[in-house]
Formats: C-alpha cells, structure tokens, sequence
C-alpha cells in the first residue's frame, strides 16, 4: 500500500494520494497537482480515481485538471440544489477497487449537505477487509469539526444537527484504531480550533476532542454560537468548484496593474484579480 499526505502551505489543506498494485486514486487535489503525477510515477501507479469530499469554498479544487492530465475518473456526490459542471455522481455506500484496497463512499452531511467521507479498506489478507483509514474532508478534524455556517443562520441548527449524527452515527463506529485524514490542519479558516497535531484515531479522537464531549444538545448550541470569518473570495471558490474551473493551460497572463488597479479590481471582483 502507499499513502502520501500532501500539504498546501498558507491554506492548511491537507490531500491524499493512495495506491496498490499499480492503481492510485487521490482525494480533494489542489489545483497545482503535478505534485501528483509524479509521486504516481515514481511508485509505477496509474491515478485511476479523484474523489472530492465536498465542494470546497478555500481553495480552487484540481480534479478536472488532473482527471485532463491523467484520465482518471472524477468521483463526486452530486448532492441537492448545486448544479454540477463536472464528474460522475456517486452515492453513499458506494465501493471502487484500487488494487487490493477498497475506498467505500459513505455520507457525512453537516459541513455541507453534499459532503462525503471515504473510508478505506485493506482487501489483501484475502478475509475480511481491514479498516484502515477514513478521509473526513470538512466533517471531523484533529481536535475539532467542521464549520455548520454556510448555509446562514436559518440552517445552522439543521447542519449542526446532521453533522453530529454524521460523526457519532458513521465516523465513530468505524474503530478507534481507524487514521483519521482530514482535509485540513492547523489555520484553517474551516475550522476554530484545529490542532496541530498532524495524526491522529477515530480514538484519540473520541477521548480528546472537545467537541465529541458534548451531547447532541450542547453540541448544536456550540455551533450555532460559533462566529466564523468567511473571506470574499470565498463566494468565487464555490463557483468555481461547483462549475469546474479553467485548466491551467488555458489561463489567461494577468495584465500588468498599478497599486490603486489592483485595489479596485480585488473590490469589484469580490477578492478576485484576473
């Protein structure tokens, strides 16, 4: 088996690359994603999958631009009321081979209604498959959960609701000597309080994290209380991801600006200069 974690400095994002037997498959990859064909190449794997976890609002997702550079299949729930401009759509409980590994869908609504989590399973003892790792996007992370706000106030305690029963309903029955992959880190804007811790266990996680001490009720009304940033360039993230965005090698040069064109193009274009 190979796993390799890839961190994006400056947004605390954390993607994954997976593989066996000459099958790879990588989850929520940044738009950069050379990085990932070349750890695929130098262990003679083929990106057979891209799985996205949910439509991500900080930073622009890579898998259409991987998928043109590697033929891989994108997999994403394509979950209600966003009209998707890319992918195939998978449902939870849904299972794809990578070699003698076995990544299972499985939905973890609360962060958003669309997200999904992805457990993985070792198949190569040839008896019960062993449960590895799960990949939590934006629902659990070292030492905290995701943020319910960006649906507004109205849909904070349905969200806060739904992602308590995603983590103690799915994620936690998976065992406590499960990996946790969280898409994010330390610094992120989708969470309060990450740790800084880089690893960590559905158990370490069931005795440590502060959130996961709380009962559904205490859980929902700390989350409904939680005040988060959200960023401009947030709103430009979510359309991107949603529509598929430009492959790089169709980007336009950016023009030359002055200080004050800058400034002015950044206001207009709600924290985006092109």
């Amino acid at each position: 088996m190979i796993f390799e974690r890839i961190k994006s400095d400056g947004l605390a994002h954390n993607s994954y690359l997976i593989g066996s037997d000459g099958e790879a498959a990588v989850i929520d990859p940044r738009r950069d994603c050379d990085v990932y064909i070349e750890l695929a190449e130098r262990e003679e794997q083929r990106i057979k999958y891209v799985f996205e976890t949910h439509r991500n609002e900080d930073y622009v997702i890579g898998s259409k631009e991987l998928s043109n550079l590697t033929g891989a299949e994108i997999k994403i729930f394509h979950g209600p009321g966003l009209n998707w401009g890319y992918g195939s759509t998978l449902r939870g409980g849904e299972s794809f081979r990578i070699g003698s590994l076995e990544i299972t869908a499985l939905h973890t609504p609360g962060h958003t209604d669309e997200s999904m989590s992805y457990t993985l399973a070792d198949l190569s003892s040839g008896e019960d498959a062993t449960m590895v790792m799960v990949f939590t996007g934006d629902a659990l992370f070292v030492g905290d959960v995701g943020r319910t706000d960006f649906y507004g106030p109205d849909e904070a305690e349905r969200l806060a609701g739904a992602l308590y029963d995603s983590i103690f309903e799915k994620i936690l029955p998976l065992g406590d000597g499960v990996i946790l992959c969280p898409a994010h880190g330390a610094g992120s804007v989708c969470g309060g309080s990450i740790s800084e811790r880089d690893y960590s266990t559905i158990g370490i996680e069931r005795a440590s994290n502060p959130m996961l001490q709380l009962n559904r009720q205490e859980f929902i009304r700390h989350k409904t209380a939680e005040k988060h940033e959200r960023p401009p360039y947030f709103r430009v993230m979510e359309r991107y991801n949603l529509e598929g965005p430009p492959l790089m090698g169709r980007l336009p040069t950016p023009p030359p600006l002055t200080p004050d064109e800058f400034k002015d193009s950044m206001e207009r274009e709600g924290g985006n200069c092109s």
